[in-house]
């Protein structure tokens, strides 16, 4: 019985205090590359310091052949300990699929890419895609509330990858790279 109580008050204690651990990520580097520059390029690709505390992701890929047909892309989070070792299961998604159903998913990367998609880019919606793709000012603080609430990440370096595909062929690549520290 005493190990009862102790075990349950071990459990009471570590709760209380994940519930009360704030992240705070910060960008430390973005890579946007071509792997098909007939396909798309980048008009630009970049992480702007406002301040100190506010810096966001912004990024416009060009797209050369439109309406994009049977696009995909391929998600990753890494953890750097001596080189980047992936930390979750590399989702794989069929966007256009993805975007007509909008259903919920249980898988936490594809919910943070649908709120992400829905709130910071011009992709929220079904397919054709006959534009070009802009992530518009996509904040720290908009992730580190992703990473405390959906995702539960030790503080570290971490890396998103990103390949991004049509008719199963890679055209580019996006890479984020960042810091996840604890207060």
């Amino acid at each position: 019985m005493p190990l009862k109580r102790t075990f349950l008050l071990w459990f009471i204690v570590t709760v209380q205090n994940a519930t009360q651990i704030h992240s705070k990520l910060e960008f430390t580097n973005i890579e946007c590359t071509t792997v098909d520059k007939k396909f798309v390029d980048f008009e630009y690709c970049y992480i702007k310091a406002v301040n100190r505390s506010y810096k966001y992701i912004s990024l416009k890929a060009n797209m050369h052949e439109l309406p994009l047909v049977e696009p995909s892309a391929s998600l990753q989070i890494l953890r750097r300990f001596r080189r980047y070792t992936p930390v979750t299961l590399n989702a794989t998604i069929d966007i256009c699929k993805f975007m007509s159903s909008k259903k919920s998913s249980r898988n936490p990367m594809l919910i943070i890419f649908a709120d992400i998609a829905k709130t910071y880019t011009n992709v929220y919606h079904k397919c054709p895609f006959d534009h070009d793709l802009v992530i518009d000012k996509m904040p720290t603080s908009y992730l580190n509330q992703q990473f405390l609430n959906i995702l539960f990440l030790p503080p570290g370096e971490y890396a998103f990858y990103s390949s991004w595909i049509i008719k199963n062929v890679e055209k580019a690549q996006i890479k984020i790279y960042a810091t996840l520290s604890w207060d």
